[in-house]
């Protein structure tokens, strides 16, 4: 039963083909490319939003700068404060929210609340602080003969004194906000918000649906083993009822035989082998009966001390290096049959360790459990079998059967423990049973 070479199967049962639900990476692969393909487009939304504010707010710098030059079309001079407030009621939901003129960089007269910055010559158009900036001349210089009929006067002749526009140096500046251009950057950025939301909850979803696909692995694999040792049970059992009488009449009957030819040192020899053979068979069936017994624990408050140095002194004190906890206490223990898990444990470990190489075996308390860890000094366990060694009828020896190791995981299951084995870095074994304090 027992490790350092290849596992063989001796029982030749089997389950026939299981099925076996997809790895639990699956729902993340799933999840990453709905994340991908929707934060791709929250993406590809938000640029175009930015791309079409920008065109919206350029739109409405034309329409306040025709909306200006058409308000401010007639009349000479610097418009009065009443048309200045005027225009900036008619378009102040369509952003507008600062309108100047001014002469030179100096500000002549101004409705609203703002800036539109510093002077630049020519239509200029600027984005600063989420709004736009638009300047501009009041109104196209008109001819010489068009602005002296607009005055009433006779155009200059012969090199005379020409009327001068009223208008021709000044400038008016707007300042908007480009409402429709800030709503379609928080939509965009709500979309992008949701998408990172959704992104999270997608990934939720994945983490709690490969659990559910792991833990329903899990309990498929349980349910199988449960199955498995149900039958093994069973044909065990029945096995150890029908072999126990034949045996225990052969091997009484092969000690008389023994007995009458001990001076015969041809039969001897035969008779000796007849009975340890008898022996192996009846060792045989007695494990067979403990694989397949499950009752009820005969739990007491043991010193694990004490059970520890009775399956150290069963296995040979010799071979084995014990360290004892510090002081007594008492533990909810099946006392014999815990033994039994330690000395199956201890024996594979004395068989696989090397000549002369003494077992270590420690037994410690770790927050509310007991934890008893040996260590040998063989070969280690091969990678891929630190489960498998503990199932039934599987054994890397000749002579054998492979359950003593089942037999100690039951032992330790029925205490509410568990069982564990793996290969140290500096070479042998390394098993852990943990006892769990009753109730906990």
């Amino acid at each position: 039963m027992e490790w350092g070479e290849t596992p063989r199967r001796v029982s030749a049962m089997s389950g026939g083909a299981r099925w076996r639900p997809l790895g639990p990476w699956m729902p993340w692969v799933a999840a990453a490319l709905m994340c991908a393909v929707l934060l791709a487009a929250a993406f590809i939304i938000r640029r175009s939003a930015l791309e079409s504010s920008t065109l919206v707010v350029r739109g409405m710098s034309t329409v306040m700068m025709n909306a200006g030059l058409e308000a401010f079309r007639e009349g000479t001079g610097v418009p009065s404060q009443q048309q200045l407030d005027a225009f900036l009621e008619a378009h102040r939901e369509g952003g507008l929210r600062y309108v100047a003129i001014f002469e030179d960089g100096r500000v002549m007269a101004s409705a609203g609340v703002g800036s539109v910055g510093e002077y630049q010559e020519g239509l200029v158009m600027r984005i600063e602080g989420g709004r736009g900036r638009v300047i501009h001349r009041l109104r196209k210089p008109k001819p010489v003969e068009a602005v002296a009929a607009a005055n009433g006067t006779p155009a200059a002749v012969d090199g005379g004194a020409a009327p001068v526009d009223g208008r021709r140096n000044l400038r008016i500046g707007y300042e908007f906000e480009p409402v429709t251009a800030s709503e379609l950057k928080e939509r965009s950025q709500g979309m992008l918000v949701v998408a990172v939301v959704s992104c999270v909850g997608i990934l939720a979803l994945a983490f709690a649906f490969s659990r559910s696909l792991a833990q329903r692995e899990a309990l498929a694999l349980e349910l199988e083993r449960g199955r498995r040792l149900a039958a093994l049970g069973t044909m065990s059992a029945v096995l150890a009822h029908e072999l126990r009488n034949p045996l225990a009449s052969l091997k009484g009957h092969s000690q008389l035989l023994a007995e009458r030819v001990e001076r015969d040192e041809v039969l001897r020899p035969k008779a000796d082998r007849i009975v340890n053979e008898a022996v192996r068979l009846e060792q045989l069936t007695n494990d067979l009966l403990a694989f397949v017994r499950s009752g009820e624990l005969r739990r007491t408050g043991t010193d694990p001390n004490e059970v520890l140095r009775a399956a150290v002194e069963a296995t040979g004190e010799a071979n084995v290096e014990a360290h004892y906890l510090p002081g007594r206490e008492r533990w909810e223990l099946d006392a014999g049959r815990f033994q039994q898990a330690l000395e199956n444990v201890l024996r594979n470990a004395v068989q696989v360790s090397p000549e002369g190489r003494r077992v270590e075996v420690d037994v410690a308390r770790e927050g509310s459990s007991l934890v008893f860890v040996v260590r040998d000094h063989g070969p280690g366990i091969p990678r891929g079998d630190e489960e498998r060694i503990f199932e039934p009828f599987v054994t890397g020896r000749l002579r054998g059967v492979g359950l003593g190791l089942a037999i100690t995981r039951r032992i330790v299951e029925l205490h509410g423990g568990s069982i564990s084995a793996r290969t140290r870095a500096e070479g042998g074994a390394e098993f852990r049973l943990i006892v769990p304090a009753r109730g906990g």
